[in-house]
Protein backbone atom coordinates (compact mmCIF):
# COMPACT_ATOMS: atom_id res chain seq x y z
CA UNK A 1 0.00 0.00 0.00
CA UNK A 2 1.65 3.61 -0.92
CA UNK A 3 0.21 7.22 0.35
CA UNK A 4 1.44 10.37 -0.78
CA UNK A 5 -1.32 13.08 -0.19
CA UNK A 6 -2.17 14.29 -3.10
CA UNK A 7 -2.23 18.45 -4.01
CA UNK A 8 -5.60 18.80 -5.84
CA UNK A 9 -4.94 21.21 -8.35
CA UNK A 10 -6.25 24.36 -9.06
CA UNK A 11 -6.96 25.84 -12.81
CA UNK A 12 -3.70 27.44 -12.60
CA UNK A 13 -1.74 24.52 -11.35
CA UNK A 14 -3.43 22.57 -14.28
CA UNK A 15 -1.82 24.66 -16.85
CA UNK A 16 1.29 24.77 -14.86
CA UNK A 17 1.10 20.82 -15.46
CA UNK A 18 0.80 20.76 -19.26
CA UNK A 19 3.64 22.97 -19.49
CA UNK A 20 5.80 20.96 -17.09
CA UNK A 21 4.88 17.55 -18.98
CA UNK A 22 5.44 19.73 -22.77
CA UNK A 23 9.23 20.18 -21.47
CA UNK A 24 12.08 17.64 -22.02
CA UNK A 25 13.40 16.55 -18.60
CA UNK A 26 16.89 15.32 -18.03
CA UNK A 27 16.73 12.46 -15.93
CA UNK A 28 19.11 11.98 -12.76
CA UNK A 29 20.11 9.27 -10.35
CA UNK A 30 18.43 9.94 -7.00
CA UNK A 31 16.02 12.24 -8.02
CA UNK A 32 11.98 12.09 -8.04
CA UNK A 33 9.64 12.44 -11.03
CA UNK A 34 6.08 12.44 -11.79
CA UNK A 35 5.21 10.30 -14.31
CA UNK A 36 2.00 8.90 -16.61
CA UNK A 37 1.57 6.88 -19.48
CA UNK A 38 1.17 8.41 -22.89
CA UNK A 39 -1.88 5.77 -23.63
CA UNK A 40 -3.86 5.38 -20.69
CA UNK A 41 -4.77 2.27 -19.23
CA UNK A 42 -8.02 0.97 -17.28
CA UNK A 43 -8.07 0.42 -13.78
CA UNK A 44 -4.35 1.85 -13.00
CA UNK A 45 -4.00 2.92 -9.27
CA UNK A 46 -2.77 6.75 -10.78
CA UNK A 47 -0.28 7.29 -13.77
CA UNK A 48 0.50 3.81 -14.95
CA UNK A 49 3.98 3.58 -14.53
CA UNK A 50 4.43 0.31 -13.13
CA UNK A 51 2.12 -1.30 -15.92
CA UNK A 52 4.02 0.71 -19.04
CA UNK A 53 7.33 0.13 -17.58
CA UNK A 54 6.97 -4.00 -17.14
CA UNK A 55 5.39 -3.86 -20.60
CA UNK A 56 8.39 -2.18 -22.31
CA UNK A 57 10.64 -4.31 -20.47
CA UNK A 58 8.55 -7.36 -21.10
CA UNK A 59 8.45 -6.11 -25.30
CA UNK A 60 12.34 -4.84 -25.33
CA UNK A 61 13.47 -8.46 -23.70
CA UNK A 62 14.94 -6.98 -20.93
CA UNK A 63 13.14 -9.34 -18.78
CA UNK A 64 11.72 -12.81 -19.87
CA UNK A 65 8.80 -12.38 -17.10
CA UNK A 66 7.48 -10.51 -13.88
CA UNK A 67 5.67 -11.44 -11.15
CA UNK A 68 2.71 -9.60 -10.13
CA UNK A 69 -0.27 -10.06 -7.62
CA UNK A 70 -3.71 -10.58 -8.56
CA UNK A 71 -6.51 -10.83 -6.52
CA UNK A 72 -10.17 -12.30 -6.53
CA UNK A 73 -13.03 -10.68 -5.43
CA UNK A 74 -12.78 -10.64 -2.50
CA UNK A 75 -9.59 -8.67 -2.44
CA UNK A 76 -7.44 -12.01 -1.51
CA UNK A 77 -3.90 -11.35 -3.03
CA UNK A 78 -2.32 -13.96 -5.15
CA UNK A 79 1.11 -13.65 -7.27
CA UNK A 80 1.25 -14.11 -10.93
CA UNK A 81 3.69 -15.11 -13.56
CA UNK A 82 3.46 -13.03 -16.36
CA UNK A 83 5.50 -13.39 -19.78
CA UNK A 84 3.65 -11.69 -22.35
CA UNK A 85 3.21 -8.16 -21.92
CA UNK A 86 -0.48 -8.11 -23.15
CA UNK A 87 -1.54 -9.85 -20.14
CA UNK A 88 0.15 -7.22 -17.70
CA UNK A 89 -3.19 -5.18 -17.57
CA UNK A 90 -5.28 -7.46 -16.19
CA UNK A 91 -3.34 -6.85 -13.42
CA UNK A 92 -3.53 -3.27 -12.68
CA UNK A 93 -3.86 -1.31 -9.98
CA UNK A 94 -2.87 -1.67 -6.31
CA UNK A 95 -4.12 -4.54 -3.73
CA UNK A 96 -3.76 -3.15 -0.13
CA UNK A 97 -3.34 -6.39 1.65
CA UNK A 98 -0.17 -8.83 2.62
CA UNK A 99 0.79 -11.90 0.14
CA UNK A 100 1.39 -14.84 1.47
CA UNK A 101 4.76 -14.77 2.06
CA UNK A 102 5.55 -18.39 0.95
CA UNK A 103 3.70 -18.60 -2.25
CA UNK A 104 5.07 -14.81 -3.20
CA UNK A 105 8.95 -16.74 -2.71
CA UNK A 106 8.04 -20.02 -4.36
CA UNK A 107 6.00 -18.38 -6.83
CA UNK A 108 9.66 -15.91 -7.34
CA UNK A 109 11.89 -18.80 -6.90
CA UNK A 110 9.80 -20.60 -9.93
CA UNK A 111 10.04 -17.51 -12.38
CA UNK A 112 13.80 -16.97 -11.74
CA UNK A 113 14.50 -20.61 -12.24
CA UNK A 114 12.23 -20.72 -15.54
CA UNK A 115 12.99 -17.89 -17.04
CA UNK A 116 16.23 -16.18 -15.85
CA UNK A 117 15.69 -12.20 -16.34
CA UNK A 118 12.52 -11.09 -14.14
CA UNK A 119 11.04 -8.53 -13.17
CA UNK A 120 8.82 -8.18 -9.80
CA UNK A 121 6.56 -5.09 -8.04
CA UNK A 122 7.26 -5.05 -4.43
CA UNK A 123 7.16 -3.46 -1.06
CA UNK A 124 9.89 -2.36 1.29
CA UNK A 125 7.93 -5.95 3.38
CA UNK A 126 7.92 -7.95 0.78
CA UNK A 127 11.33 -7.55 -0.45
CA UNK A 128 12.79 -8.24 3.00
CA UNK A 129 11.05 -11.64 3.70
CA UNK A 130 11.88 -13.01 -0.25
CA UNK A 131 15.86 -13.50 1.59
CA UNK A 132 14.94 -16.24 4.32
CA UNK A 133 12.74 -19.36 4.34
CA UNK A 134 12.25 -21.93 1.89
CA UNK A 135 12.75 -20.83 -1.53
CA UNK A 136 15.28 -17.90 -0.75
CA UNK A 137 15.72 -15.48 -3.62
CA UNK A 138 18.30 -12.95 -3.21
CA UNK A 139 18.16 -9.73 -4.24
CA UNK A 140 21.06 -9.86 -6.67
CA UNK A 141 19.00 -12.70 -8.49
CA UNK A 142 16.50 -10.39 -9.47
CA UNK A 143 16.40 -8.17 -13.10
CA UNK A 144 14.16 -5.24 -12.53
CA UNK A 145 12.95 -4.55 -8.75
CA UNK A 146 10.32 -1.86 -8.55
CA UNK A 147 9.10 -0.81 -5.21
CA UNK A 148 6.20 0.90 -4.01
CA UNK A 149 5.94 3.57 -1.93
CA UNK A 150 4.51 2.15 1.56
CA UNK A 151 2.81 3.37 4.59
CA UNK A 152 1.65 -0.47 5.76
CA UNK A 153 -0.65 -3.08 3.94
CA UNK A 154 -4.04 -3.49 5.97
CA UNK A 155 -5.30 -6.68 7.86
CA UNK A 156 -7.62 -7.95 5.82
CA UNK A 157 -10.11 -9.61 8.45
CA UNK A 158 -9.80 -6.10 11.04
CA UNK A 159 -9.93 -4.16 7.88
CA UNK A 160 -13.30 -5.63 6.81
CA UNK A 161 -14.55 -5.49 9.81
CA UNK A 162 -13.73 -1.76 10.32
CA UNK A 163 -15.81 -1.21 6.89
CA UNK A 164 -18.67 -3.16 8.08
CA UNK A 165 -21.77 -0.99 7.12
CA UNK A 166 -23.65 -3.47 5.38
CA UNK A 167 -20.26 -3.30 2.25
CA UNK A 168 -19.45 -6.53 1.25
CA UNK A 169 -15.74 -6.86 -0.10
CA UNK A 170 -16.56 -8.33 -2.95
CA UNK A 171 -18.96 -5.08 -4.16
CA UNK A 172 -15.62 -2.81 -3.64
CA UNK A 173 -14.09 -2.35 -7.05
CA UNK A 174 -11.27 0.35 -6.05
CA UNK A 175 -9.68 1.95 -3.36
CA UNK A 176 -8.28 5.66 -3.33
CA UNK A 177 -6.41 6.60 -0.64
CA UNK A 178 -5.01 10.72 0.35
CA UNK A 179 -5.99 12.36 3.03
CA UNK A 180 -8.63 9.59 3.16
CA UNK A 181 -9.68 6.22 2.25
CA UNK A 182 -12.57 5.92 -0.30
CA UNK A 183 -14.01 3.03 -1.19
CA UNK A 184 -16.03 2.91 -4.96
CA UNK A 185 -18.13 0.02 -5.99
CA UNK A 186 -18.61 -1.00 -9.55
CA UNK A 187 -20.77 2.38 -10.90
CA UNK A 188 -18.25 4.49 -9.67
CA UNK A 189 -20.02 5.33 -6.58
CA UNK A 190 -17.97 5.95 -3.41
CA UNK A 191 -19.53 3.46 -0.44
CA UNK A 192 -17.24 4.21 2.15
CA UNK A 193 -15.09 7.40 3.59
CA UNK A 194 -12.38 8.16 6.52
CA UNK A 195 -9.56 9.72 6.90
CA UNK A 196 -6.58 7.92 6.18
CA UNK A 197 -5.04 7.97 9.99
CA UNK A 198 -8.05 6.34 11.21
CA UNK A 199 -7.66 3.40 8.95
CA UNK A 200 -3.93 3.07 9.68
CA UNK A 201 -5.13 1.76 12.85
CA UNK A 202 -6.00 -1.50 11.23
CA UNK A 203 -2.26 -1.95 9.37
CA UNK A 204 -0.76 -5.27 10.17
CA UNK A 205 1.37 -4.92 12.74
CA UNK A 206 4.71 -5.89 11.32
CA UNK A 207 4.32 -3.06 9.13
CA UNK A 208 4.38 -0.29 11.68
CA UNK A 209 7.73 -1.51 13.21
CA UNK A 210 9.09 -1.51 9.60
CA UNK A 211 11.44 1.66 9.03
CA UNK A 212 11.31 1.84 4.85
CA UNK A 213 8.90 4.25 2.54
CA UNK A 214 10.07 2.34 -0.27
CA UNK A 215 12.19 -0.97 -0.89
CA UNK A 216 16.18 0.30 -0.58
CA UNK A 217 17.32 -2.36 -2.61
CA UNK A 218 15.23 -1.59 -5.38
CA UNK A 219 15.92 -0.45 -8.99
CA UNK A 220 13.04 2.35 -9.00
CA UNK A 221 10.14 3.20 -6.38
CA UNK A 222 6.83 4.15 -7.30
CA UNK A 223 3.83 6.01 -5.30
CA UNK A 224 0.73 8.24 -5.97
CA UNK A 225 1.68 11.49 -7.94
CA UNK A 226 1.23 15.03 -6.75
CA UNK A 227 -1.33 15.66 -9.11
CA UNK A 228 -4.53 13.02 -9.84
CA UNK A 229 -3.02 10.07 -12.60
CA UNK A 230 0.61 10.91 -12.25
CA UNK A 231 3.06 8.62 -10.25
CA UNK A 232 5.87 9.81 -8.22
CA UNK A 233 9.02 7.58 -9.50
CA UNK A 234 12.21 8.06 -7.79
CA UNK A 235 15.00 6.10 -9.45
CA UNK A 236 17.60 4.26 -7.24
CA UNK A 237 19.98 2.32 -9.77
CA UNK A 238 21.43 3.00 -13.07
CA UNK A 239 19.16 -0.54 -13.86
CA UNK A 240 16.34 1.80 -12.77
CA UNK A 241 17.25 5.33 -14.31
CA UNK A 242 17.87 2.75 -17.80
CA UNK A 243 14.52 1.23 -17.79
CA UNK A 244 12.43 4.26 -17.22
CA UNK A 245 14.90 6.70 -19.68
CA UNK A 246 14.53 4.59 -21.88
CA UNK A 247 10.63 3.94 -21.63
CA UNK A 248 10.26 7.81 -21.52
CA UNK A 249 12.27 8.33 -25.14
CA UNK A 250 10.86 6.13 -26.94
CA UNK A 251 7.24 7.86 -25.88
CA UNK A 252 5.89 5.22 -23.43
CA UNK A 253 5.54 7.95 -20.73
CA UNK A 254 5.69 11.77 -20.09
CA UNK A 255 7.81 13.24 -17.45
CA UNK A 256 7.78 16.32 -15.21
CA UNK A 257 9.54 17.53 -12.54
CA UNK A 258 7.75 17.46 -8.89
CA UNK A 259 7.08 20.35 -7.42
CA UNK A 260 9.14 21.93 -4.60
CA UNK A 261 6.27 21.12 -1.64
CA UNK A 262 5.85 17.43 -3.08
CA UNK A 263 9.55 16.68 -2.93
CA UNK A 264 10.18 18.26 0.42
CA UNK A 265 6.85 16.26 1.81
CA UNK A 266 8.81 12.80 0.31
CA UNK A 267 11.71 13.82 1.75
CA UNK A 268 10.00 14.34 5.04
CA UNK A 269 8.01 10.76 4.89
CA UNK A 270 10.86 9.20 4.26
CA UNK A 271 12.53 10.50 7.18
CA UNK A 272 10.04 10.07 9.22
CA UNK A 273 9.39 6.23 8.55
CA UNK A 274 13.14 5.73 9.27
CA UNK A 275 12.48 7.37 12.56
Amino acid sequence: MYIIEKMNPTRNTLKESVQRFDKTIELELGSIYQAKTVEKIPNVQDGGVVTSLLEYALDKGMIKGAVVVGKNVYWNPFPVIVTDSSELRKYAGSVYFPINNRDYRRTIRGAIDTYGDIGIVVTPGELKVLGSGTNMVKSDEVCLKIGLFCLGSFDPEKFWRYVNNGIKREDVKRFEIDRDLRLFDGEGKVVFQRPVKEAHEYSIPWCKKCSEFMPGAADLSVGAGPEKGTCAVYLQTARGLEIFGKAYENGHLVVAEVPVKFKERFERTVHQKRG
